[in-house]
């Protein structure tokens, strides 16, 4: 059977995570990636969503580059000694550490995994210390590192010094014996250009002679002695060194378990860091886990494809509809559509984001595929052959909860002989349950999906006025082969393919052409009246939330209403009496006055709320009178009189209720500009630091960006951030332009940690 990684061209996706990845581990787990278990991937998933939202809010991880700690520890266990190499690169690990508790200090309890991972980290601080007090910057031991090391080092120096001054010396006392005036290296040696005739004048050793033969070159005795002294120190300083870097060698052994545990968090955190990179490379989406078999698929576009030529489409297979049987024009996009569809489903279920506005998958034990050219030379198989010994084994293995992608199916033999296996095996597949996408010519599968209940036609859309694929994939519909306008748009001639139509035009295969052409013609006029319902349906959705809105903001404004009237009589009433205990307390001491009957006038007042209420004033009222209705202190036009009743619009806007006998008739005020009605603002208990457009329509996104910048003005906020992504660019255009006709604020694309192109960051005014 296929290799389905190898047929989807799986590596170039781990390649492209590859250029987001630091360290060896984490190249290790890209270059692995295989199907996961159904818990390892809801908890990939979730692992990645934070990440995600992690690297959107705070930034990339500070992560260093990384070499396998367990390669480094076998070495030591091994050659019972390490390099400073080696010791340089458990340093960066430890370094990487402390970079990283930096990092999540800023991280709150919103990211468990995250968190979870990195509290497994272990304190080496102490090995850290231990590393830079004897290994250099240059990958070398410290001169400090032991006092022996030091003093040993300190006598080499001294010897070379010497050494240096010993040659200056001797070139000046046998310069007359010299070719040159000065010493030279052969072979490492300090050596004096001796002319040839005056070799035995010095005492040494002869390393080279010259190509003319007129050089000697000579290693005076006294150079000989110092050399020897300093290569005895040298010997001295390689034990010591070696003696050091035992010691600290078994201090990383010790610490072994907690140098290999960093390491593996390092390269796991590095690893879904570079997951959640390519999600916003691809613009993609976490597929949402279904466990009902479903394929959901919105949008969705093949990853390998260039972004600015891939087209977008949609997809969707459940338990009623289990197969799909893809027919249209050749070099239609087919293939692609059959590839798109596996590939998302593998990348999916190997815990990675797939590239669509909107995913939901459910977990398939198997993906199947017989797709391409499977001629094969070395087994002496023709197409069909090939062909046919794929389909064998995908028949043989394939499941209820397995997915199957043929392309072509039946397509290498007799064209009639061919449909009917293409048939045949379409059945098998449907008694199975599992399920499909089949591309293929062949009208018998696709007047046989009309009769079944789980297989679905559809097809590639192909443009008969410019004779091109568009590559727009069209479920509910057969395709057309339209063979005879690709072969007149790729140069056959006319006079061919008329006499091709010819062939072709029987009674028999015109009733059938007929046929399929009413029921393609049926098919397209429901799927049009399907998505005018839909998009009706959703209007009256949307007028209905509005009415709703409506008719609460209504009540609000009543309530409040009947509020500031209650508190306004209250108001009157205490005024009211705070001017008669003033007239009682004036008047008390009268003689003539007697007091009780300014308490009963007191006692009077007290009811004089419910006297209010019960006012009348028994006036004719009439429709379109303009009113005043006391005991509520609204003015307003009568609009209906029902008995007793008036039913009034206010001047603040609501529909009130109320007796003739209690509305006092005014003169109709001189109508004013009407005010601009504030909308109002529904304080919501919290509000996030950030707002999440993706995987809105334009509209809903405006009405989602209206709604969070009203709540932060409220709120007082100094920064909020837009997440729109990259995508087409119409929610970063439209979030733009809404912005722009907003005042007291500012926006400017995100910088590198806080979402780049992606994101807008907002700003208040002081």
């Amino acid at each position: 059977m296929q290799n389905i990684f190898e047929t989807f061209e799986f590596r170039k996706i781990q390649e492209s995570l590859a250029k987001y990845s630091k360290t060896d581990l984490g190249h290790s787990y890209i270059a692995s990636l295989s199907f996961l278990s159904v818990e390892e991937l809801k908890l990939a998933k979730q692992k990645l969503e934070e990440m995600v939202s992690l690297l959107m809010r705070f930034g990339p991880l500070p992560i260093n580059v990384s070499k396998k700690a367990i390669d480094i520890i076998e070495t030591a266990k091994k050659s019972g000694i390490l390099t400073c190499k080696d010791f340089y690169d458990i340093s960066v690990d430890i370094e990487t550490t402390f970079a990283l508790a930096k990092y999540f200090k800023k991280v709150d309890n919103t990211y468990p995994l995250m968190n979870a991972l990195h509290e497994r980290i272990c304190d080496l601080s102490n090995l850290y210390e231990q590393i830079k007090k004897i290994v250099s910057n240059a990958l070398t031991v410290k001169d400090d590192a032991s006092p022996e090391l030091y003093s040993i080092r300190a006598k080499i120096k001294a010897k070379e010094k010497k050494l240096q001054e010993l040659s200056i010396r001797l070139s000046d006392s046998y310069k007359d014996y010299l070719n040159d005036e000065r010493a030279t290296i052969r072979d490492g040696h300090i050596v004096l250009p001796v002319k040839v005739g005056m070799k035995n004048k010095i005492s040494g050793i002869i390393y080279d002679i010259s190509d003319s033969g007129g050089t000697v070159f000579i290693e005076p005795m006294e150079i000989v002695e110092l050399n020897n002294e300093i290569t005895a120190l040298k010997i001295s300083e390689n034990e010591e060194v070696r003696k050091i870097l035992l010691e600290l060698t078994n201090l990383v052994i010790i610490q072994e378990k907690e140098i290999v545990n960093n390491n593996k968090i390092i390269g796991e955190l590095d690893f879904i860091s570079a997951k959640a990179h390519y999600h916003r490379e691809i613009d993609g989406t976490i597929a949402l886990f279904s466990h009902t078999r479903t394929i959901e698929l919105l949008e969705a576009r093949h990853p390998l494809i260039d972004p600015q030529k891939v087209v977008a489409n949609s997809y969707r297979l459940d338990e009623e509809k289990r197969i799909l049987i893809i027919s249209g024009p050749n070099a239609g996009g087919k293939t692609v559509s059959l590839k798109t569809v596996g590939l998302l489903v593998l990348m999916n279920q190997c815990g990675l984001s797939v590239p669509a506005q909107k995913a939901t998958l459910s977990y398939f034990s198997h993906i199947y595929v017989d797709i391409g050219d499977n001629q094969s030379l070395t087994d002496n198989l023709s197409t069909f052959s090939a062909h046919i010994s794929q389909i064998g084994n995908i028949l043989t293995h394939v499941k209820g909860n397995d997915l199957v992608l043929i392309d072509e199916l039946g397509t290498g033999t007799d064209p009639a002989e061919g449909q009917a296996i293409a048939l045949s095996v379409v059945q098998f597949l449907e008694k199975r349950g599992c399920f499909a996408l089949i591309s293929s010519h062949f009208n018998a599968l696709k007047e046989y999906a009309f009769l079944s209940k789980w297989i679905e036609n559809s097809s590639m859309m192909f443009d008969e006025q410019k004779l091109l694929p568009t590559y727009l994939f069209k479920e509910g519909v057969p395709g057309k082969s339209y063979a005879f306008e690709v072969a007149y748009r790729y140069g056959l001639p006319k006079e061919i393919i008329e006499r091709a139509q010819q062939f072709l035009n029987s009674d028999e295969r015109k009733d059938e052409d007929n046929i399929l052409q009413i029921l393609q013609q049926k098919l397209e006029t429901t799927v049009r009246l399907e998505k005018e319902l839909q998009i009706k349906d959703e209007q009256l959705q949307k007028k209905d939330a509005e009415l709703t809105k409506i008719a609460q903001s209504l009540n609000e404004k009543k309530q409040h209403l009947l509020e500031e009237v209650e508190e306004e009589k209250e108001k009157l009433l205490e005024q009211a009496k705070d001017k008669i205990d003033a007239i009682i307390k004036s008047v008390q001491n009268q003689p003539d006055i007697k007091t009780h009957q300014f308490i009963d006038a007191k006692g009077q007042l007290d009811n004089l709320k419910k006297d209010i209420e019960l006012e009348e004033f028994n006036e004719q009222i009439a429709v379109g009178d303009y009113v005043y209705l006391p005991s509520m202190h609204i003015y307003g036009v009568v609009k209906r009189i029902q008995g007793k009743k008036a039913y009034l619009d206010s001047d603040a806007g609501l529909s009130v209720e109320a007796l003739t006998s209690r509305l006092k008739k005014l003169d109709r005020p001189i109508e004013k500009a009407k005010p601009v009605i504030q909308k109002k603002i529904v304080v919501e208990d919290s509000l996030p630091l950030q707002l999440n457009l993706i995987g809105y329509h334009v509209d809903e996104a405006l009405e989602a960006l209206d709604k969070y910048i009203d709540q932060a003005k409220v709120r007082h906020m100094h920064q909020v951030r837009i997440i729109h992504g990259f995508g087409s660019g119409a929610l970063r255009n439209a979030t733009h332009e809404y912005l722009k006709k907003q005042k007291g604020l500012t926006f400017r694309l995100g910088n590198e940690y806080e979402g780049g192109g992606g994101a807008t960051v907002v700003t208040f005014d002081e």
